[in-house]
């Protein structure tokens, strides 16, 4: 679910991608955690480990060398919608945002941008020890030209492989789940050459095509269930392609969703 926590804007309707992770750039601690589900397990792609706290509240804290920008944070594989969890952003003492998810699917909150050498998210009011896979906090990079119909958007893209049992004799036995996932193809609006071939799209680029874990969001105001946590699929990699004798490109993006 997203969570727009300012006065919306127009850019609003645009998708965009939470991917540079200020995290990664500062000590990181957590006011409680278990052994074996430290506060590490939530700074990686991987979705299986996590982090957990010791009771039913926890901070987590950025300490940075200087002050930096952020204006969105994400939140993956966890279970604050069913605990009953409270999660409020700060920054430094100031409160920036404080929502209450309504159910265990990513989270996309934004906020007003500002700066700050100190960060912090909160949970608490959880009715037990929640846990939190992924956490991303940053500056979103938004594709301001939108996207080309048609889409299908990531929470109704399941993939669903099951295992089929039928009696020599035609009857249906009970089918069992194996695995699920979700893909979903988006195709872009045409961008200017002097975005695509900018510093900031090309390092996404090259994070995206190395198979790195983001945050996509069709347009934050307008779909707002519409956020997963993902991943290009395997020969999905990033091909910008000139359009309208090279003054636009046309970029795609071939997606592959977490599903807890």
């Amino acid at each position: 679910m997203i969570y727009i926590e300012r006065t919306e804007v127009a850019a609003d309707k645009a998708p965009l991608v939470l991917w540079d992770n200020i995290l990664l750039n500062g000590t990181v601690t957590a006011s409680t955690e278990a052994t074996d589900a430290p506060i590490e397990n939530a700074l990686t792609d991987s979705t299986w480990d996590y982090w957990q706290p010791t009771t039913t509240s926890g901070t987590v804290s950025l300490s940075l060398g200087s002050s930096t920008t952020a204006s969105a944070l994400g939140i993956a594989a966890h279970d604050l919608g069913s605990k009953g969890a409270t999660v409020t952003v700060k920054r430094g003492a100031t409160t920036v945002a404080t929502i209450n998810p309504t159910d265990d699917t990513p989270i996309l909150i934004l906020f007003a941008s500002s700066s700050s050498s100190t960060w912090s998210v909160e949970i608490t009011g959880a009715s037990s020890a929640f846990s939190i896979g992924n956490m991303v906090l940053g500056v979103p990079l938004i594709f301001e030209s939108g996207v080309v119909p048609s889409y299908t958007p990531s929470y109704m893209a399941d993939n669903v492989e099951l295992l089929m049992n039928q009696s020599l004799g035609g009857q249906f036995f009970q089918n069992r789940v194996i695995r699920k996932s979700a893909e979903t193809s988006i195709q872009l609006n045409i961008l200017e050459r002097s975005f695509i071939e900018g510093a900031t799209f090309q390092n996404f680029r090259d994070y995206y095509n190395d198979g790195k874990t983001f945050y996509w969001a069709a347009g934050p105001s307008v779909f707002e269930k519409d956020v997963a946590f993902c991943r290009r699929t395997n020969g999905g990699e990033m091909k910008p392609t000139f359009e309208n004798t090279g003054i636009f490109y046309r970029v795609g993006l071939q997606l592959e969703a977490y599903i807890g």
